[in-house]
């Protein structure tokens, strides 16, 4: 089966998180660190359900699923304790065209959840689309060694770039720059991981400092 990638934008987003399975905390601060308006359905208190509700942050049905629970929402999360509710829950979630992911069920789902590693606004999603997610998550763990935070730092400190470099009208000028900048940056950090990032934003700005003297 092939998987079409993509990054969702959930800040503001109704998302239903049918919960009870043993990682319905980690999927659930997953959702609130996405932004997501989160409401779960679940019989039993489990991530502080009960404290996340009283403060405003989710709302929380205390049963299990029922049919017609899915109307409204942008997303669907289900990971309860017993899955032979997930033929149900997908039929519903396709009737209504909404992405369901059932978590440790790729068979029943439209959509899986990749081991992500974060660095601040650098984002690493890997898949084995269903397959063995275990392995993902190894390979996440040897790419959280090469890759420090540093990079996070990075890519804050080019975004702040882009209007500068924005200013540029010609399309390859501002294209070969980019490229020059990142490779720079990159070259820094692998030579010096912990003290690579102020040299690679000085070489950024004597890069920019040539553009606009030229």
């Amino acid at each position: 089966m092939g998987y079409f990638p993509l990054m969702l934008d959930l800040r503001g987003k109704p998302v239903l998180l049918v919960g009870g399975g043993p990682e319905t905390p980690q999927k659930l601060r997953a959702l609130l660190e996405a932004g997501a308006e989160v409401t779960v359905l679940a019989q039993e208190d489990s991530g502080d359900l009960e404290a996340l509700a009283q403060e405003g942050r989710i709302r929380w049905v205390r049963r299990g699923y029922r049919r017609g629970d899915l109307g409204g929402f942008f997303l669907v999360v289900s990971h309860p304790k017993d899955k032979a509710i997930h033929p149900e829950v997908r039929r519903e979630a396709e009737e209504r065209r909404i992405f369901l992911v059932a978590v440790d069920d790729p068979e029943n789902a439209s959509a899986i959840l990749p081991a992500v590693l974060r660095r601040g606004e650098l984002v690493v999603a890997l898949s084995t689309s269903g397959a063995a997610p275990a392995l993902a998550v190894r390979l996440k763990e040897r790419l959280a060694a090469l890759l420090p935070l540093a990079y996070g730092e990075l890519v804050a400190y080019l975004r702040t770039l882009r209007p500068r470099i924005a200013q540029i009208p010609d399309f390859e000028a501002r294209k070969r720059l980019w490229y020059r900048i990142v490779d720079q940056a990159l070259e820094a950090l692998d030579l010096d991981p912990k003290e690579g990032l102020p040299k690679a934003m000085a070489k950024a700005e004597a890069a920019l400092e040539e553009v606009w003297t030229r």
